[in-house]
């Protein structure tokens, strides 16, 4: 089980994307801009999750399952709850 200081500050998701793994659930976590309109964007966390034992640029995207979090704190948080549950579920199933 994740624990909030397993993954870093906010400003270290600025400049670098951080993976990791519970049992046979590999997640990822990075910083992405997502287009609001033609001119805008704004800057958000996506949750990736897979099953392992491939790293991430070497799984089919289709096997890849993605949350968008709030570029914050807060984001941080929800991304390990998110984390959390979803390991349980994977390493759960036989």
């Amino acid at each position: 089980m994740l624990e909030r200081m397993q993954l870093f500050p906010l400003n270290f998701y600025k400049k670098a994307k951080f993976n990791g793994s519970m049992g046979k659930m590999n997640y990822r976590l990075a910083k992405e801009e997502k287009k609001t309109d033609e001119e805008d964007s704004e800057t958000i966390l996506v949750g990736s999750i897979w099953e392992g034992p491939f790293i991430y640029d070497k799984i089919p995207q289709e096997k890849i399952t993605k949350r968008e979090f709030p570029f914050a704190e807060e984001g941080i948080c929800q991304a390990m709850d998110w984390f959390n549950e979803e390991g349980e579920k994977m390493n759960r199933e036989v």
